[in-house]
């Protein structure tokens, strides 16, 4: 398998064609997988066809996989506490409780989701090799205002694609 790169012309509020295959595997796809490409302040997301069979593989974890999402979970939440409990303690008594809580918890929810989503990455360093390879499959490379570059693992997708949106190609600049 190598990898396929297409550049198109898409303005971001504009809808992107994709043939109805598995971006994986070229079976029938029905299943969204959600890519997402992160620029500077700017997300694009752009849904991609999977399969039923790759879909089902996407929800399976190994074990270290699993463990680290659980441990995840726990240290956010103790982190989230522990610092809701140190804004009520450090912040001056002169200020109103409600204002003390409402900063403790804004720290503590803040800080707890920066360490769940920490182990979230370092969980899907872990994942199986097959969730691995569809994640991998279908990737935004770049975009901009008025291009998005994809990259394709799959030829015969990637092949549909390309013909789905031939008025659309652009050169790719190297």
């Amino acid at each position: 398998m190598t990898n396929q790169t297409i550049k198109i012309q898409a303005r971001p509020e504009e809808t992107i064609r994709f043939p109805g295959l598995c971006v994986h595997c070229a079976r029938p796809g029905v299943t969204p997988l959600r890519l997402k490409k992160r620029h500077g302040r700017i997300t694009r997301q752009v849904d991609v066809p999977l399969c039923a069979d790759c879909a089902e593989e996407l929800t399976r974890k190994s074990g270290q996989e699993e463990r680290l999402e659980k441990m995840g979970w726990a240290a956010a939440g103790g982190t989230a506490v522990a610092l809701l409990a140190l804004g009520l303690l450090l912040t001056p008594a002169g200020l109103a409780f409600w204002l003390r809580l409402l900063l403790g918890l804004i720290v503590g929810l803040g800080v707890g989701t920066a360490v769940l989503l920490y182990f979230r990455r370092r969980a899907l360093q872990h994942a199986l090799p097959a969730k691995l390879a569809i994640l991998q499959s279908a990737q935004i490379q770049t975009f901009s205002w008025r291009a998005v570059t994809f990259t394709f693992t799959n030829e015969t997708f990637s092949e549909r694609f390309r013909a789905l949106n031939q008025p659309l190609l652009m050169e790719l600049n190297n």
